[in-house]
């Protein structure tokens, strides 16, 4: 069966006429019926005139809405979940597990709360067998079972989360027992039917957190545990390691590729969250060194202090690139500026990015790990600049043929100046070649 055009034409002026909320119900209503199997019905042909895609193709979303603080893109942690295994979730259970209760929900038939608790036995049952454990794998994926098992342990208290959470501020800037008291007495509260929600329960908690690291004062108050030694053993350890897969993705934030400008707030945004996880976290909590989360932070704290190691060098090469000197006496040094070098305007670019991250992550060298390869590029940065501002100011003042050359190697100058310095520094800089020039 399908729609006349004339029929279609009237189907699709009355539709528009719909308030939203009466046209949502009569999409899944639609739904409800096409997926119970009602004959002859063109479903398709209605849904599209009810303009389905722009209404209510997200609403499946509400019923993980406990989660979202959690969700992203793509997962680099382990208390991430994707987006796109919530999807895999849904259409799963939606097509395969039980289309009916899910029609019935998406028609209004039954609420949110019963959906939710059909979802977890659902898959439980499913997830017994071993059919069931290889469609899960092959549908969600191997390596995102974890996530799934969070979803379905968070799910059936879903409301009792979201009420719970929603005294807390968007951002807790320092966690106390204003939130630590209640938060372990609703921790004893879940435990009592859902042993396994303590970890899940503090991956909430620790995005609300200014800092994460306070999460510890949070396993400390609601476990008792204030070391890693016995922490580490239980379910629990992924609290910590998903702070350590943060801790990776600063380190990623702050290394990027040669050849290429770096964004200058995402590097220190990353620096500044990885100094503050990394001293926070042992001031908070006795880390063991031989421990699994001590030996990770020892390589985390090596892998920091190597990747700007190797900027500062980096930063060194690209300063003797745009600042060139070379032998010679006519200054009266043992070299002069090579003012015959090609200026390459993009190394000069890259020279400019490197010296103001320099000058933004000075600050953080000593608890970054790279205070000394810091101390020896700025030592030779400050020496090249002297020495460079000096003669050149000497050639502009001889007037001779190479004048433009020794031009553009000074406006160079100025510009690194004032990427190191400041504007005030660079325009005092360019003040005294007018007046080389002019003696």
């Amino acid at each position: 069966m399908s729609i006349s055009a004339e029929k279609s034409g009237q189907l699709q002026a009355l539709f528009s006429a719909l308030p939203d909320v009466h046209k949502q119900t009569l999409i899944m209503t639609i739904k409800a019926a096409k997926a119970d199997g009602e004959p002859g019905l063109p479903f398709d042909e209605l849904l599209a005139l009810l303009g389905d895609e722009e209404v209510c193709e997200d609403r499946w979303l509400e019923i993980f809405s406990v989660v979202q603080p959690l969700v992203v893109d793509k997962a680099q942690r382990c208390d991430q979940i994707e987006t796109s295994v919530l999807a895999s979730i849904w259409k799963l259970y939606l097509r395969e597990l039980d289309p009916k209760s899910a029609a019935s929900w998406l028609s209004g038939g039954i609420s949110r709360t019963v959906i939710q608790k059909s979802m977890v036995e659902t898959f439980a049952e499913f997830s017994d067998s071993k059919s069931g454990k290889k469609t899960l794998e092959k549908r969600i994926g191997e390596d995102h079972l974890h996530q799934l098992e969070v979803v379905m342990s968070l799910l059936p208290r879903s409301d009792e989360m979201e009420d719970f959470f929603a005294g807390w501020p968007d951002e807790v800037k320092s966690l106390d027992d204003t939130h630590l008291m209640p938060l372990r007495e609703f921790n004893e509260h879940l435990i009592t039917d859902s042993p396994e929600i303590t970890p899940h329960l503090l991956f909430l908690a620790s995005f609300r957190l200014a800092h994460p690291f306070h999460i510890f004062r949070a396993v400390e108050k609601v476990t008792g545990h204030s070391n890693d030694r016995v922490m580490i053993k239980t379910d629990l350890k992924i609290v910590g390691d998903a702070l350590l897969d943060q801790n990776d993705c600063w380190i990623k934030a702050f290394n990027w590729e040669r050849n290429e400008k770096c964004n200058l707030e995402d590097a220190i945004a990353g620096l500044k969250g990885y100094i503050d996880l990394t001293s926070g976290w042992t001031s908070e909590f006795d880390v063991d060194p031989a421990g699994a989360w001590g030996v990770r932070l020892a390589k985390q704290r090596l892998q920091c202090g190597k990747v700007w190691d190797d900027h500062m060098s980096r930063t060194s090469k690209l300063i003797d690139q745009v600042l060139p000197r070379k032998r010679g006496s006519v200054t009266g040094r043992q070299t002069m500026p090579n003012i015959h070098n090609e200026i390459d305007e993009h190394k000069v670019e890259l020279a400019e990015n490197a010296i103001e991250l320099l000058v933004a992550a000075r600050p953080f060298a000593s608890q970054g790990g790279f205070q000394s390869s810091k101390d020896k590029t700025c030592q030779m940065l400050e020496s090249r600049l002297e020495e460079q501002s000096d003669d050149l100011l000497a050639l502009l003042g001889k007037g001779d043929d190479d004048h433009e050359q020794v031009s553009a190697h000074f406006t160079v100058l100025v510009r690194i100046t004032r990427a190191y310095l400041g504007a005030k520094d660079a325009n005092v800089l360019a003040r005294r070649s007018a007046a080389a020039m002019a003696a």
